[in-house]
């Protein structure tokens, strides 16, 4: 169980990177970076079946 979250969480981090959210630097305001990767989190989750 453990693992398996952990490895969803991780996709997300890459998914976040690869969308060049983190790798580039967040160009919006700072104050909605936290909704963003809530945002791009919970929809990998619902990809996923979670």
């Amino acid at each position: 169980m453990i693992s398996s979250l952990r490895s969803a969480v991780e996709r997300c981090i890459a998914h976040v990177k690869n969308w060049k959210i983190l790798a580039t630097g967040f160009r919006g305001r700072l104050a909605e970076l936290p909704n963003v990767i809530r945002i791009v989190t919970t929809l990998e989750f619902y990809r996923l079946g979670w």
